[in-house]
């Protein structure tokens, strides 16, 4: 069955090519972002590690000293390219397939949700519309793409979280045998990779696997080893990360200040906040309302994926809240302070697609309960909504709703097009790559204390963070150790932030 997934209000080829034009323009000043980006804070500490305990012994030495990210830690130790004395040479490229990792493993995802009902150019669309909403209100851009440290702790481990939930997708929809016992094979290995990737898709993960292996076994009154044996797997994992010796290391360091029920009481009000913020520009909602003609007619296609993942709304509805939260809590109990936006790209990713799959879960018990309508939204207020998500779109950097910060419902699309086309980006590249070569200078050889120009109004979408007038501060030191230098600070002059 090869049907069409556009509602009946537009034509199928014309839908298909809006949805296209949007994926390919929303990603694009991100790729064209990538040639410009520079390392920055622990890129920089992680090549003077690496230089003193060799690339492999310096993974044993994060495990025992510092965290027990473990995939984090091989993929900083091996693969960022300031580990190798390069600072320039690599670094945009690696930032560019960090990039692209996210709309593959989407459409992988989406491949396998939409089975072989329906052509691969569909799932394609499907993975642009995910990624030009993910871009749209990321939560940071420069600590989700352009700094390579976070890349590999966060966005590679939930990416393939995306690809962990196709495999048991997948799994889920082969008969007994030896193709099913390879999915569930599959599915293990990723999930000891993910939750070696941070706690932010390590705790969803073990909340989310162990509730529904219990719901299934309560369903069926049996014991379901499968998913028994895939939940020890998760387990096993996040007693081999959480119990690092590093992780008590580096909590040493933070000063406790709350207790774990003041923990979760400011993790739900974190939670909370991010919901408005998610939401709190109407677009999620518009489009939801837009998609509900599509909803109806999945919802009607026999043994689809995405219904079977659909099956229990209730259970996806109350583990979206409940994960998130627990998140939060755990940031607040063990670093006494906020999650920072790196962790929140995480969160907003999964938001995401939780919150499709549970309207089409909630919209397809409806669905099976009443005759939908040939249009489910009237004309009037279909033009409206997409209006209204036009506009968003074209005039969000300007007229947004507000929320506690700076960068609450920001259109990070345009602002990326801004830093692009305006030279900022490029002014950005210029300015740190003067600064190499006179930190390489004859200049500057005999020099021990090197005070340098402060960045002239970066990039907003490339920069995570500089280094500070302050010469104690620990991105100053790890800057100086990689320049060779006694120290290196910014002139004390007013510093443009960000």
């Amino acid at each position: 069955m090869k049907a069409a997934l556009s509602p009946t209000r537009f034509s199928q080829s014309t839908v298909s090519f809006l949805i296209g034009i949007t994926g390919v323009l929303s990603l694009l000043p991100f790729v064209a972002l990538c040639w410009y980006a520079h390392p920055s804070a622990d890129d920089f500490l992680t090549a003077n590690d690496v230089s003193k305990h060799g690339h492999w012994g310096y993974i044993s030495y994060m495990y025992y000293h510092w965290t027990g990210r473990y995939t984090a830690a091989a993929l900083w130790g091996l693969l960022n390219p300031v580990a190798y004395g390069y600072i320039t040479e690599g670094y945009g490229l690696v930032c560019l397939l960090m990039i692209l990792l996210l709309p593959v493993a989407a459409y992988l995802l989406f491949r396998v949700l939409l089975g072989e009902q329906y052509k691969r150019r569909y799932a394609w669309l499907a993975a642009g519309a995910l990624t030009a909403l993910f871009l749209f209100q990321m939560p940071s851009p420069a600590e989700g793409f352009y700094w390579i440290t976070s890349d590999y702790n966060y966005m590679v481990p939930a990416c393939l979280t995306l690809l962990l939930l196709g495999a048991l997708v997948r799994h889920a929809n082969m008969p007994a045998g030896a193709a099913r016992r390879k999915w569930l094979g599959v599915a293990a290995l990723l999930a000891s990779v993910v939750v070696g990737g941070n706690e932010t898709n390590a705790l969803p993960l073990l909340v989310g696997l162990g509730s529904f292996t219990l719901l299934r076994c309560i369903q069926q009154r049996r014991i379901d080893w499968e998913y028994m044996l895939l939940s020890a797997v998760v387990v096993a994992a996040c007693a081999v990360a959480f119990l690092a010796p590093g992780n008590f290391v580096r909590m040493h360091e933070h000063r406790q200040q709350y207790t774990v029920l003041q923990a979760v009481d400011r993790g739900a009000l974190s939670a909370y906040r991010c919901l408005i913020n998610w939401l709190g520009n109407g677009v999620l909602l518009a489009i939801t309302v837009l998609l509900a003609p599509l909803s109806y007619r999945l919802s009607r296609v026999p043994d689809l994926p995405l219904n079977r993942l659909a099956q229990n709304p209730l259970f996806i509805t109350l583990l979206l809240p409940v994960s998130v939260i627990i998140v939060f809590s755990l940031a607040h109990y063990a670093t006494s302070t906020s999650m920072p936006p790196r962790s929140q790209n995480v969160l907003y990713l999964f938001f995401l697609v939780g919150w499709f799959v549970n309207a089409h879960a909630w919209a397809r018990r409806y669905w099976s309960r009443a005759t939908a309508p040939a249009d489910a939204v009237p004309a009037y207020a279909h033009w409206l909504l997409v209006g209204w998500v036009v506009l968003a779109f074209a005039v969000g950097h300007r007229f947004r709703a507000r929320g506690r910060e700076k960068v609450d419902n920001t259109n990070n699309i345009m602002l990326a097009y801004q830093d692009w086309l305006s030279g900022a980006a490029a002014r950005y590249d210029a300015q740190l790559t003067a600064r190499y070569q006179y930190l390489h200078s004859w200049e500057s050889a005999n020099t021990p204390d090197v005070v340098v120009e402060p960045l002239r109004n970066p990039s907003k979408t490339l920069l995570f963070y500089d280094i500070t007038p302050t010469t104690d501060d620990w991105s100053n030191q790890a800057y100086a150790e990689f320049f060779g230098k006694k120290s290196i600070r910014v002139s004390a002059e007013q510093v443009v932030a960000p």
